[in-house]
């Protein structure tokens, strides 16, 4: 990983961040595929490739496959035990002769077959059989004999069956390759370089089709064996039902054969296979499942449908290494690259859904596309590659977070002490503005009462000027005293049962000169209210300021409306006026500290731009709440809502000092 880094960052190649970035992701994700490509991955392949078997949709069989069991029934009617006697095998070859059929399969070790004669076998009818297996032949109705075979070759039949057209029947188990847990399957193709049984009774059957090996057929050097990926058929929406031995193809008892009760021409053309198929002999079964649920299914079920996938090419493709590397490549490339991107929570998500899809693709691909066949797609990289790839960039993604943190905590240390600095300045800067201020404004005083009678109306005015601009800058260093007050000792509300309605009167009443020197006519609406508990103090210095702003921020000869009314549980006071309205934009950071309104009508107009941050700080230190609505060259309203019955229980139990704007910043953005 150290090298991965070193690599990207070397200077000689002067990268920007973004493409070392891309880069760095492309060489995480290409160590992913390649460390996980190379893994044996059959423990896991196995399962996987049996689930999605099981839920792929199955092609239906060919109804040109029909079977013949010696079954229980078989067993039970002739009052016999398996293996049965050679004359019985006669009659029913006999039978299927009369019966026209295509071609006939004949799954059965002779070797085995109950003998009368206990010193020999049975030469007249093995002959008579013989004959009737050659006239077939000679008929165009290819016969051919499913030999076993062990470690040492074909077990054949004795002579004159060994004369028989034979090949190896063999129901291949993954027994030393892929799952190792014997189950079924792979049909084989050839042994030895020898057509398997299915492989050449198809061939015996269409010879000028020039039949070759079914999709996905591949070698194995080690048995000197070709096999390929079958496809389970259905009939009914089921391969195989145990609880009625219910199979997907035709099934007919060997006992009906032999006795005539299968009715003429019903085996026409049907290629047939002939097996034993008994409940309580293991030998004919196998298993063709490795889930919780796996199915055994009788042999001669197996050998139909590997017939049934090379007369139809139906074997299953596996998808190439290349594009297995590719996808895994792919996915991997996803998690690396998203995880520096988005939240863990969502990487996680992102890591389930690409989970889910490629299962659910390899699942689509399975099922037989037309024109393009079956695909089987070895999940077991990919789903490693993106487990592993997310194992991987968690505790990157979280060393990352680490170091952001670390130099977000060290530039919060270094904000909170440059913001100590300023509160400490502006404490002493304030402090000591105060005396100043105090003296001009008395001796402004002093001088204009002293020297009232001597002064022209020009030098009054300019003493009147003196003294307001003193007043503002007063009020300024009193706002910015107030501020640090707050932030280092908070405010404690105290209580008191006031009439807002005669709280707004006084307000107004102290502001009713501002108004008058522009000629702006406040206009009040207030509905009788109950007395409630408010910090007088605080809240007369909301009011003050939303009717001075609204004052301030109105043209000559307009009107502020201030309305009272009760709304619920709470008193609404409302402060509207026809002034010069703000953007979307300013309302988003109005109540921010030292934000002020800043365009040509607004501009000659002077402020701290502390009042409505202290405003909203001091109605929501009541329980309370207040908003804005404005539209340029409109107007402004302000709403504040107090809660009727507010008392000390319900105050806020939290330190009322605020955090600093800077740590909170959406709290400036109400």
């Amino acid at each position: 990983m150290i090298l991965c880094v070193r690599i990207v960052r070397m200077k000689k190649f002067k990268l920007s961040t973004s493409i070392q970035e891309t880069l760095l992701h492309l060489l995480l994700a290409a160590v992913v595929t390649a460390s996980v490509v190379s893994l044996p991955l059959d423990f896991l392949e196995a399962p996987l490739y049996d689930l999605r078997s099981r839920l792929s949709h199955k092609p239906s069989a060919d109804e040109r496959i029909v079977l013949i069991t010696i079954d229980d029934q078989t067993l039970n009617q002739i009052n016999d035990l398996n293996p049965l006697p050679l004359s019985y095998h006669l009659k029913a070859v006999e039978k299927l002769e009369e019966q026209q059929v295509k071609a006939v399969g004949y799954l059965m070790d002779f070797n085995k077959v109950q003998r009368i004669d206990k010193n020999g076998f049975e030469k007249d009818t093995a002959q008579e059989l013989y004959r009737s297996t050659v006239r077939m032949n000679a008929q165009g109705i290819p016969f051919l004999l499913g030999i076993p075979f062990d470690v040492n070759g074909e077990i054949t039949a004795p002579f004159p069956l060994s004369q028989v057209p034979q090949a190896i029947a063999i129901v291949h188990r993954d027994g030393t390759t892929f799952g190792k847990d014997k189950v079924t399957r792979r049909g084989l193709i050839s042994l030895n370089d020898r057509l398997a049984f299915e492989m050449a009774l198809a061939n015996k059957i269409y010879p000028n089709d020039g039949i070759v090996n079914p999709p996905g057929t591949y070698s194995s050097n080690e048995a000197d064996a070709q096999y390929f990926l079958m496809q389970y058929h259905q009939n009914n929406n089921q391969v195989y039902d145990s609880n009625y031995e219910s199979f997907s193809y035709p099934r007919y008892s060997f006992v009906d054969l032999i006795e005539g009760k299968i009715p003429a021409g019903e085996l026409k053309d049907k290629i047939v296979l002939v097996g034993t198929f008994q409940r309580d002999n293991p030998n004919d079964f196998t298993i063709i499942n490795s889930t919780q649920d796996s199915q055994l299914v009788p042999k001669i079920l197996i050998h139909a449908n590997i017939l049934d996938s090379i007369l139809n090419k139906q074997g299953i493709k596996q998808v190439q290494f290349p594009y297995l590397a590719i996808l895994s490549f792919l996915l991997s490339m996803a998690i690396i690259v998203a995880s520096f991107r988005i939240r863990p929570s969502r990487l996680i998500q992102l890591t389930f859904y690409l989970l889910i899809g490629t299962f659910a693709i390899s699942l689509i691909i399975l099922q037989p596309i037309p024109h393009f066949g079956s695909f089987w797609l070895p999940l077991g990289a990919p789903l490693i590659s993106l487990t592993f790839s997310f194992y991987l960039m968690i505790p990157l993604r979280l060393y990352s977070e680490h170091r952001k943190r670390f130099a977000l905590e060290e530039e919060n240390k270094a904000l909170i002490e440059v913001e100590e600095m300023k509160t400490n300045f502006l404490q002493l800067v304030t402090h000591d503005l105060k005396t100043p201020i105090a003296k001009i404004q008395g001796l402004t005083e002093s001088l204009k009462r002293s020297l009232a009678d001597r002064l022209s109306s020009k030098d009054l005015e300019l003493m009147n000027h003196i003294f307001y601009a003193n007043e503002e800058l007063n009020q300024f260093v009193n706002s910015i005293l107030e501020l640090s007050r707050l932030d280092n000792q908070g405010v404690r509300v105290q209580l008191h049962s006031k009439d807002i309605n005669q709280l707004l009167e006084q307000v107004i009443l102290k502001l009713r000169f501002v108004a008058q020197s522009k000629k702006i006519q406040i206009i009040t609406d207030f509905e009788p209210l109950f007395a409630i508990k408010i910090d007088t103090d605080l809240i007369s210095k909301v009011l003050s300021n939303l009717i001075d702003n609204a004052i301030k921020y109105s043209n000559e000869g307009t009107t502020v409306h201030v309305e009272t009314r009760e709304v619920g549980e709470f008193v609404q006071i409302s402060v509207r006026d026809q002034g010069f309205g703000m953007s979307e934009n300013d309302l988003n950071h109005l109540f921010g500290r030292f934000y002020r309104v800043k365009n040509e009508a607004t501009q000659k107009i002077k402020g701290s731009g502390l009042g409505l941050y202290l405003s909203k700080y001091f109605i929501e230190a009541h329980r309370g709440h207040i908003s804005v609505s404005s539209e340029l060259g409109i107007g402004t309203e302000f709403k504040i809502l107090l809660p009727l019955s507010l008392t000390d229980t319900n105050l806020p139990k939290i330190d009322l000092v605020k955090p600093k704007f800077y740590m909170n910043k959406e709290n400036n953005h109400a």
